[in-house]
């Protein structure tokens, strides 16, 4: 290569990085869960595409969401929620478990609140003894939006790594810059309103210069729970389970480890199949990967013996690991003051701010609701 060509190659590489970390956005969001990707169609409703704009650290696509939605255990557990969400989202189709949650004992299952006594509950798990909605995740969108969504989220999406997020002071009248973003790979870019779709606590530890925040928001961020989990799903080629309820199974009948949440979905006769779904709340604050092959290896065990021979007739697996698969104690009163304090940056999903009368709400009602 000539020094002639390789100088105006410097030259342009240098010219493209500039041009790709001077971006600016109206509109930034950050996640990859439902709540992010509703806002996105949300905003693109009233503003150009081309200032909107969402960030994941992962493929997203209409098979994930599903895989994350519809695969695994029921989110939704609250009948006042499922009616503000049929309110909201007109034509949902969500269908109630037909039978209470119940505890295996002794190889026999039974109701929670009778005479026998299963295992100690764990943190988390007790949110699962109510009983469950499965919601079909397409019934959301309209048609063409469900459509669409993969050349949407293709074409107004992108991958990559947060470093760091700095809050700025908007010199110009026009193009807002309330915060300033930096990437792993180096590059930079600019947006007036700011959308989180993660925790709080992630929120927090990519502020630059936190002792500039209120302490009400540090208190906020600090204050929620983030709970880790692993999320299994089967399909079987046979009905091994005839009932459509959540099942709790103890990892250990010696030891307080928790239980196995299962949910048999009913048997498809058309396509000769059942789902089933596990999920198991992890309480480590730092779980090493042999311990989850462990852990899930321990699943298979456990659940052969409450149902027989069940691995035989698995077919497909499909596991979900989730650092923050669950974000609890979202303190409304704080996020009442920060969005006065901070009225460009929004919380979705999860941490997403609710009315008083469903403050209660959490999860996926929670992400649906605000």
């Amino acid at each position: 290569m000539s020094f002639g060509l390789l100088k105006h190659f410097k030259e342009s590489k240098s010219t493209n990085v500039h041009t790709k970390s001077s971006r600016h956005y109206h509109h930034f969001i950050i996640g990859e869960d439902l709540g992010s990707v509703l806002k996105l169609l949300e905003l693109q409703k009233s503003f150009p595409h081309d200032t909107v704009r969402l960030l994941t650290t992962r493929p997203l696509n209409r098979q994930a969401l599903i895989e994350n939605y519809e695969f695994g255990v029921s989110q939704l557990r609250s009948p006042k929620a499922v009616e503000q969400i049929y309110r909201k989202f007109h034509q949902a189709k969500i269908s109630p478990q037909a039978k209470e949650a119940s505890f295996y004992k002794e190889g026999k299952f039974y109701d929670f609140g009778g005479r026998a006594k299963g295992m100690d509950l764990l943190f988390g798990e007790d949110f699962f003894t109510q009983k469950g909605y499965r919601l079909e995740l397409s019934s959301l969108f309209s048609k063409e939006e469900w459509e669409n969504l993969d050349q949407n989220l293709s074409e107004n999406s992108e991958i990559k790594i947060l470093d760091s997020i700095e809050k700025t002071t908007p010199h110009d009248l026009i193009d807002k810059k309330e915060w300033n973003l930096s990437f792993r790979d180096f590059s930079t870019l600019t947006c007036e309103i700011l959308y989180a779709s993660i925790s709080p606590k992630k929120f927090l530890s990519l502020i630059n210069q936190k002792e500039d925040f209120s302490s009400e928001f540090i208190d906020f961020c600090t204050s929620t729970q983030v709970t880790t989990a692993i999320s299994v799903t089967w399909k079987l080629n046979k009905e091994i389970y005839p009932e459509e309820r959540t099942l709790f199974i103890p990892q250990s009948m010696t030891h307080e480890w928790g239980h196995f949440i299962v949910e048999f979905e009913n048997y498809d006769f058309v396509k000769k199949q059942q789902l089933c779904h596990v999920l198991f709340l992890i309480h480590d604050d730092e779980p090493q990967s042999e311990d989850l092959a462990s852990k899930i290896k321990l699943m298979k065990r456990v659940l052969d013996r409450a149902f027989p021979d069940i691995e035989k007739f698995i077919t497909s697996e499909y596991i979900r690991f989730d650092e923050e698969m669950f974000i609890s104690n979202i303190k409304n009163e704080f996020l009442e003051q920060i969005s006065f304090d901070y009225p460009n940056l929004k919380f979705l999903g999860q941490s997403a701010p609710m009315e008083s009368t469903m403050s209660d709400e959490k999860f996926l009602a929670r992400t649906l609701l605000n």
